[in-house]
């Protein structure tokens, strides 16, 4: 599969970095040429206890409020570290996947838990998903980011409070399994004695303060551009300003595999004003979608003679003006003409 034209995962550039401040230790790996714009699809983040296991995601786990001190959050820790690593990725030379397509892939692909509405992702499912089964039957992607939040935590002393953030982030090729990029991250912030002006007033009032979202949350946002920097490049190519094409849904004509009336109709929606195209197989290649109106494709095969397949499965792909291609398989229906 190819995402752009051309495109190849790069020769394998192996970087290590160990950076031990004060109070945080970020340790980073980096196997591959972050100058090259491959695709990558990040999957939901999840957070983790103390023995690594893996926690389901409910309200008990929202960043909560301090009375008078702190204001809510309406996202799990989990959630919150996911959308700063996006958006941090967002200004690195990758071309990263709209990340409501991958939860709609997972959803729509046996990821979700059953009996919860809304639909909660399957979390443990979800982490156990082989990267190649990702990038080529959910969505079009080179790599799979995967991110733990392996420690959220403010602690409250009376005379200081220390919030402290732990997060582990992993990229693995789709093509080879192999780590492209690995970071593991932990640091802390503390209120109080040791940061807090002097005065009895505020030795009480310092470490309450201590305990507002904004200290962690900050904190968050250091450790996650930290760790992400090392794969942060400021040739940013002008393509990547915009997301890469994306199938919301695909369907064609034959319901049990034979063409009807002699022909089979493949239909698309997605990324408006894109170029389509759709496979059968190897046997029929590239045979054009029209866009009829902004974001739905038609496109028609008539046989002729000579074609001859049996059991193809039917490939739709949408391209963009940089050569950025997405590919969906209609893998439920093979198709068979003879």
């Amino acid at each position: 599969m190819k995402t752009l034209r051309a495109l190849k995962l790069p020769t394998l550039i192996t970087t290590t970095l160990v950076a031990v401040g004060c109070s945080g230790t970020y340790k980073n790996q980096v196997h591959f040429n972050p100058s090259e714009p491959i695709r990558i699809a990040v999957l939901p983040f999840a957070q983790v206890d103390d023995s690594g296991a893996l926690i389901q995601a409910d309200e008990n786990y929202l960043i909560d409020n301090v009375a008078l001190v702190s204001s809510k959050l309406k996202q799990t820790p989990a959630q919150f570290v996911q959308t700063l690593a996006q958006s941090e990725l967002a200004e690195a030379s990758l071309d990263v996947v709209t990340p409501a397509i991958v939860e709609a892939a997972l959803i729509h692909n046996g990821f979700g838990l059953p009996g919860t509405n809304p639909v909660q992702l399957d979390l443990q499912k979800v982490f156990a998903a082989d990267p190649k089964q990702v990038c080529t039957k959910l969505v079009s992607c080179d790599a799979v980011l995967y991110g733990k939040v392996t420690n959220w935590d403010r602690s409250y002393y009376g005379i200081e409070s220390v919030s402290s953030v732990g997060v582990d982030l992993k990229i693995v090729s789709a093509n080879t399994g192999k780590v492209l990029f690995e970071s593991t991250a932990t640091d802390s912030d503390s209120r109080g004695v040791s940061k807090g002006p002097t005065g009895f007033s505020n030795i009480v009032i310092e470490p309450i303060k201590g305990l507002d979202n904004e200290i962690i949350t900050t904190l968050a946002r250091d450790v996650v551009k930290q760790s992400i920097s090392p794969i942060n490049r400021k040739s940013r190519p002008g393509f990547l300003k915009t997301a890469p094409p994306f199938i919301i849904e695909s369907a064609h004509s034959a319901p049990k595999g034979v063409l009807v009336n002699g022909k089979l109709v493949v239909a698309v929606m997605g990324t408006p004003e894109m170029t389509g195209s759709f496979s059968i197989g190897n046997a029929i290649r590239d045979v054009p979608l029209v866009e009829r109106s902004p974001g739905h494709y038609i496109g028609e095969y008539l046989p002729v003679s000579g074609d001859n397949f049996q059991s193809q499965i039917v490939t739709v792909s949408l391209q963009d003006e940089a050569g950025r291609k997405t590919n969906q398989p209609l893998s439920k229906i093979a198709v068979s003409y003879r």
